[in-house]
């Protein structure tokens, strides 16, 4: 893919801080003042939706003492695509100038999405999609070539053979069912490599270890289990609690299997990888959105970096919280410099509809 290797750098990663930005440094990229933003999010039940919304709310709040915006909004879709539909329809009659949006559906709000762009409101997607509707910004993952990556890498250790299980995310997103791609498209490349079970994980912990756990006594020895990010945590605890040998699994920057991680590391040198597009992504589909509505020409498609953890780079991470997610935070130069800069025409997703 064109844009693999931007999109599976590997980052200097920094543990979660609280940021400050100066009231100089934000004016200095919004020219207009006062507008009001809507933001919904798919759900906020893993913590990268819930640490992405603590970001997005801390950059609101900055914009808000600086008169870059007047107002916005912040609500949680519960996963339901009706119930998203609704709030982009109410933002639209409060007077959003934009909606920003973590999709819970790739094709179910492309009406309410229409809606919005014939209203002149700005829309721009982030994290999980892509969506079918050309109306709107996207600031997607290249969930296909990051998952292959961390797939790939896990096959190469294996010698090429073993048992997997997969642990998808939300049924229904463009991230789901691109990441799933990711990982299955590696796997059959290898005659030896066997899929045994698949499970809907909702990119949570404790979903995960009960969803693997159900299964675990019906299948053979697993080698390797793929998830889709907040799911290797319960996936080690599904075969810990069975008192099975835990296989490679590969994480998703999550602070509790990075913890976990760590100690078995130095109890019996097990070794893996970590990687996820972190939850930064919302501060910059914010600053992107300002960008928007002061006039600037950005790209109609763009994608967000994966943050890689290997076991070379994993003792930074001592001490990180179990709830956080390991993130590396940027500002609004780089979100100029890297997505703003990017190549639509390449990043335009497969199943985006034309106008």
């Amino acid at each position: 893919m064109k844009r693999a290797k931007m999109v599976l750098a590997v980052l200097a990663l920094a543990v979660m801080t609280v940021m400050s930005y100066s009231a100089c440094a934000l004016a200095a990229g919004a020219q207009g003042k006062g507008y009001v933003i809507g933001f919904t999010d798919n759900y906020n039940g893993n913590t990268l939706h819930q640490q992405q919304e603590r970001y997005f709310q801390e950059i609101a709040d900055q914009m808000k003492k600086d008169g870059i915006i007047s107002e916005y909004h912040m609500v949680v879709a519960n996963q339901d695509v009706a119930t998203q539909v609704s709030q982009i329809q109410n933002f639209i009659m409060m007077g959003c100038d934009a909606i920003i949006i973590d999709p819970t559906s790739t094709s179910g709000l492309d009406g309410a999405i229409k809606e919005a762009y014939d209203a002149g409101v700005k829309v721009m997607i982030f994290n999980d999609g892509p969506v079918s509707s050309p109306y709107c910004y996207q600031l997607n993952v290249d969930c296909v070539a990051n998952f292959g990556y961390l797939t790939e890498w896990c096959a190469k250790k294996l010698g090429y053979k073993g048992n997997v299980i997969v642990v998808r995310g939300i049924a229904g997103t463009g991230y789901d069912a691109l990441s799933y791609k990711g990982i299955t498209d590696v796997i059959a490349k290898y005659p030896d490599m066997k899929i045994v079970g698949e499970v809907y994980g909702e990119w949570t912990s404790t979903v995960a270890q009960a969803k693997i756990s159900a299964i675990l006594p019906s299948l053979p020895k697993v080698d390797l289990v793929c998830g889709e990010s907040g799911d290797a945590y319960g996936a080690a605890m599904a075969f810990e609690s069975a008192g099975l040998p835990i296989p490679l699994i590969y994480g998703g920057n999550r602070g509790e299997f990075l913890n976990w991680w760590m100690k078995e590391n130095k109890k019996n040198g097990y070794e893996t990888i970590s990687g996820v597009a972190t939850p930064w992504f919302s501060a910059a589909a914010l600053f992107l959105t300002i960008d928007l509505l002061d006039g600037v020409k950005i790209p109609q498609y763009m994608y967000y970096p994966m943050d890689l953890i290997t076991q070379e780079n994993l003792s930074k991470f001592e001490g990180i919280s179990d709830t956080e997610v390991a993130t590396s935070v940027y500002d609004l130069q780089w979100v100029r410099n890297t997505l703003e800069t990017q190549d639509e025409k390449a990043n335009k997703p497969e199943m985006v509809k034309d106008k």
